[in-house]
């Protein structure tokens, strides 16, 4: 056995470490762009072809966008407004903040990385709470206007 392993260097097998950290910074470039992308996809999609009528499946959904038609239509118009709106300034912001990356610095792109990720996530969760509360101050448990008395 001794024979057969003498010619065997276990360091071949592993990838190089600049090859690695490339491979890191690709996948922390993805995660930080995915959202704000996904947020222009569904809000422009949400403002072209929305779903057509209230569901489960498809669709901004909150109470109150989901007891008509004329609230659901309503809800879908204005997530499709915020989301597209949210998606282009976040697409710019992390766009320039992923180019400032150097990739001498690896342990500080991964905090910037989850520092984006988690801003995201918290501005993401803003405009869906303005949204609600728009769906519900615009609109009683019905789906009706509200009229003022």
């Amino acid at each position: 056995i001794k024979s057969l392993l003498e010619g065997f260097d276990i360091a071949a097998f592993l990838p190089e470490l600049d090859t690695v950290m490339g491979w890191v910074e690709m996948l922390l470039r993805i995660a930080v762009m995915a959202g704000p992308l996904l947020l222009l996809g569904f809000g422009l999609l949400y403002l072209v072809a929305p779903p057509k009528e209230a569901n489960h499946g498809l669709g901004f959904r909150c109470w109150w966008g989901m007891a008509s038609l004329q609230a659901w239509q309503f809800t879908q118009k204005i997530a499709g407004l915020v989301w597209s709106a949210l998606g282009v300034i976040l697409t710019i912001v992390m766009a320039v903040i992923c180019n400032a990356w150097k990739p001498e610095a690896p342990m500080e792109m991964v905090w910037s990385a989850v520092s984006c990720l988690l801003w995201e996530i918290g501005l993401t969760a803003v405009a869906c709470l303005g949204i609600n509360i728009t769906a519900t101050v615009l609109f009683d448990r019905k789906g009706n206007y509200r009229t003022k008395k």
